[in-house]
């Protein structure tokens, strides 16, 4: 691990001011390009060990306002998660558990129990990928590390990567399970900067590859996720995450689904449904979704949503399988909602 300072920030404005450098010619402010939040630490440190990230300057938010950044706050018009709550604080919260449990559930399959007690939920969404060649630097051809290098994956071993939203620069899948639920239900994320307080979808907070892999958030310099915010609606009791992987514990998925459903009378009324182990961002199915409104809730019509849902996947030469078993992990969290007692 390369040497680097250490700053505590205990007010919002202090963490700002610490990561940003300066000015650029239009006297709008810069992120120092050496310059990390630090908060649980768990994906930035293992990133440092590796030689992956570099910073020189590590900014630790741990002391940021609690009531603010540390809180969960469940009321009529729906559930709030600071961003510094650790995972397994909000897993465990009856309030999620009862009445949003696609994201208890995401977060109780995230990792080990030692992992979650130290993760934020800020951080979380933020993890970057665990592709080998972006985490090997032996490997010079990554333009999600190397801007224009190439992308040892496309012709090299991609048994794990992504085969949606990917580009000719990148196939590197999103490795997340959090921000799955929370696209699903619709979720907002809150963000404070030099610029004052704003907020985004959460479905809009990642950015496919394209043209430039190493672009990976639609954070702008200095920002800081506060929290999140997820509104009551018909389906958020009626959801669960299915994750598919290698082995049950310990273990990035291969593909999962997070969905959730609004069923009257035996149809569908709404549904959500975002994808994890197959994309390069956490992905959300707007044909499947589509697909499903005001149809019986039976397997004819969750068959179609997943065959829909792979419509556009573009799979390399060991990834191919993702798709099948996409499809059917797919079709199984549908039924498994379906069949839920709310």
């Amino acid at each position: 691990m390369r040497p680097f300072s250490y700053v505590r920030s205990d007010t919002t404005s202090d963490a700002v001011r610490a990561a940003l450098a300066g000015t650029d010619g239009d006297g709008r402010p810069t992120a120092a390009p050496d310059s990390q939040f630090l908060a649980g630490g768990t994906n930035l440190v293992d990133m440092m060990r590796l030689d992956v990230v570099r910073p020189v300057r590590l900014v630790d938010i741990n002391g940021l306002p609690r009531e603010r950044f540390g809180t969960i706050e469940s009321s009529d018009a729906g559930l709030r998660l600071g961003a510094l709550v650790r995972m397994a604080e909000a897993a465990d919260h009856p309030a999620v558990k009862q009445d949003f449990p696609v994201i208890a559930q995401a977060l109780q399959l995230a990792a080990s129990a030692q992992i979650r007690n130290m993760a934020s939920l800020g951080g979380n969404v933020l993890q970057r990928t665990r592709c080998t060649y972006f985490r090997d630097v032996s490997y010079a051809n990554c333009n999600k590390r190397i801007p224009g290098s190439g992308c040892a994956a496309m012709n090299g071993i991609n048994r794990k990567h992504a085969v949606l939203g990917t580009s000719e620069q990148c196939i590197a899948t999103y490795p997340g399970d959090f921000a799955q639920a929370l696209v699903a239900l619709d979720a907002k994320v809150m963000l404070t900067g030099p610029q004052g307080d704003r907020s985004l979808d959460v479905a809009k907070l990642h950015k496919a590859p394209g043209e430039t892999p190493h672009v990976e958030t639609q954070l702008r310099p200095g920002e800081i996720i506060t929290g999140y915010q997820i509104a009551r609606a018909p389906w958020t009791r009626r959801s669960l995450y299915l994750k598919i992987r290698d082995r049950e514990s310990y273990e990035f998925a291969l593909a999962s689904a997070a969905v959730a459903l609004d069923i009257e009378g035996g149809t569908i009324r709404q549904a959500r449904v975002a994808l994890g182990g197959v994309a390069t961002v956490p992905w959300r199915a707007y044909e499947a979704e589509a697909a499903l409104r005001e149809q019986p809730a039976e397997d004819a019509s969750f068959e179609n949503a997943a065959r829909l849902a792979f419509s556009t996947a573009t799979p390399r030469i060991h990834n191919a399988y993702k798709i099948v078993l996409g499809r059917r992990t797919l079709h199984r969290a549908l039924r498994q909602a379906a069949t839920m007692s709310i």
